[in-house]
């Protein structure tokens, strides 16, 4: 038995050995070689062609200089609107005058630019009920909360 394990032994090594050989010394054969070479060759487009598949794409195609022009053009800090002045209004609050009346006066002299906004915020922090008779001077550029505590002074 221990001959029979010895011979197939050396028939295994002896084929495997054959393998090894054949898989190191043969050559590939040249009709694979070609096809696989010309499916590997890609075409290259022209140049119009690939401006045209992008347009098409809804892609933009800008020359270096165009796209120059653009990136500046964003770069640049746009103008700044100018700030108007803040106006300014002498209101002179007399006996029997309501917050309705108060915030129809502002309203028409552009310090505020909604009366019936105002009314609400007087209305909510009970200031419509502690104004005062007086002359005040208001802006534009004051908050409702600086007007309604100038007033109930």
């Amino acid at each position: 038995m221990k001959q029979v394990i010895q011979g197939f032994a050396t028939a295994l090594l002896l084929a495997g050995a054959c393998m090894l050989a054949l898989y190191f010394t043969d050559t590939p054969k040249t009709e694979e070689t070609t096809t696989a070479s010309a499916a590997v060759e890609t075409v290259t487009p022209s140049e119009d062609d690939m401006k045209k598949e992008l347009e098409e794409n809804d892609y933009h195609v800008l020359s270096n200089q165009d796209y120059e022009e653009l990136k500046n053009a964003q770069n640049k800090t746009p103008e700044k609107p100018k700030k108007e002045e803040p106006k300014t209004f002498t209101l002179k609050l007399e006996t029997g005058m309501t917050s309705d009346d108060v915030a129809t006066k502002l309203e028409e002299a552009d310090i505020i630019e909604d009366a019936s906004a105002f009314r609400t915020y007087l209305d909510v922090t009970e200031a419509s009920e502690a104004l005062q008779v007086g002359t005040y001077h208001v802006s534009s550029d004051m908050k409702y909360e600086d007007i309604s505590k100038l007033m109930t002074k």
